[in-house]
């Protein structure tokens, strides 16, 4: 399954009843668009255990030096990879190759903090559950209930239309590049509603259609906010972060960061490796910043409930409706659940979700029945962290995610 999203298509803009600007989405799901370096095919070592419930999770020096090997032909002096692959109660495989800076030679660890990307999904999801589970917002509650300023066109979406994709709101990327403003230049949140207020018109039918949407996540961090009262990096480090010892990750809305980061890195058009990073500011969609270690914290907390309750844990698999409100099944439907796709493949059901946006590359699964956590987050824009990932899952389990 294929989570690095980008809006490759034109999309007409209806800015003003008598302009029209086509513009091209600069999703923060960027697939790469050169063509990448193939992984490596590693033979697995659990060929012997393919049974669901027979994975091998005590560590293994032969698979360790499997995984290792899928990362052979990254150069330790350009920008590279972290990852991990850990079992709750069993081994922890993990490494990382590259630089974490190309100009101060800074060599890239487990612990190196990156930019994830979308992946961050699912943390603003969850806050969004955790506030409904003390009964402060539904998710059938219209938008115009906490962003009122987007006007009478939005009242139908509801925050489990965001949630899934089916709002039918147009993405806050692509009104930025409409208005000539590049994933480089300065954006703060405050401008982008601005844009969505402007905007006026909806790409959809409510409900009708699976539509990757940044807006969604963002319009939810406002949600957050309006809720309980703390933005979503101040209620995200509070309610999530800390009570899981995520001590490394946190929602950026400032750059640079107070902390240090990974630099990002994109091509220029000689093949040689320049700084790539966004100031954008918002929250919610993206920004949250973490490291492989710390996202098998996150993980481990899908089967134990630390926070939430496994209940709400639980809701994270739910999916969207199939049809829309007139009984038709819902256009280019996807199975996305509640901030994280649902995976097919490897004969077993799993959580993933990808992220891509200037200068990084994430990709983080969850396998629930084997308490195992997959992370992969490269400073390379066209790295191809889900393939790595899913590489990676393939040696530990035996099983193809071509499926």
């Amino acid at each position: 399954m294929n989570k690095k999203r980008i809006l490759t298509s034109t999309v007409s803009l209806m800015l003003s009843s008598s302009l029209i600007l086509s513009a091209c989405s600069t999703s923060s799901d960027k697939k790469a668009q050169e063509e990448k370096s193939p992984v490596p095919a590693v033979q697995n070592n659990n060929q012997n255990q393919q049974a669901k419930g027979s994975i091998n999770t005590t560590h293994n020096q032969a698979t360790d030096e499997a995984i290792k090997q899928l990362f052979n032909k990254v150069s330790p002096n350009e920008p590279g990879f972290a990852y991990i692959a850990s079992f709750d109660d069993g081994a922890t495989y993990k490494g990382a190759v590259g630089l974490d800076s190309i100009e101060k030679k800074l060599p890239i660890t487990t612990k190196t903090i990156f930019n994830i990307a979308s992946v961050s999904k699912q943390f603003t999801a969850f806050a969004i559950l955790l506030l409904e589970q003390e009964g402060k917002l539904k998710l059938d509650d219209s938008i115009l209930k906490y962003v009122p300023s987007l006007g009478e066109y939005a009242r139908p979406v509801t925050l489990r239309h965001l949630i899934h994709h089916t709002g039918g709101l147009v993405d806050y990327m692509q009104l930025a590049e409409a208005a000539k403003i590049k994933d480089t230049d300065n954006l703060t949140a405050k401008q982008s509603l601005k844009h969505l207020e402007n905007h006026q018109t909806a790409k959809f039918p409510v409900g009708t259609q699976y539509d990757y949407s940044n807006t969604g996540y963002f319009l939810l961090s406002l949600v957050v906010e309006k809720v309980s009262g703390k933005n979503l990096l101040e209620f995200s480090k509070e309610r999530i972060f800390k009570p899981l010892n995520m001590n490394d990750t946190t929602f950026v809305d400032r750059y640079p960061t107070p902390f240090p980061v990974a630099r990002g890195y994109s091509k220029n058009e000689q093949g040689a490796y320049k700084i790539y990073e966004s100031p954008w500011e918002h929250m919610g969609d993206g920004a949250v910043h973490s490291t492989v270690e710390d996202l098998v914290k996150w993980g481990q907390n899908f089967t134990t409930g630390t926070v939430g309750g496994k209940d709400l844990v639980k809701r994270m698999s739910e999916l969207g409706p199939k049809t829309s409100p007139s009984g038709k099944p819902i256009i280019d439907n996807e199975d996305y659940a509640i901030g994280v796709s649902i995976g097919k493949g490897f004969d077993r059901p799993y959580l993933e979700h990808s992220g891509g946006w200037a200068g990084y590359a994430s990709h983080f699964m969850r396998f629930p029945e084997e308490r195992l956590t997959i992370a992969v987050i490269s400073n390379y824009n066209d790295a191809d962290a889900e393939e790595y990932a899913k590489k990676t899952a393939e040696v530990i389990l035996g099983k193809s995610a071509r499926k």
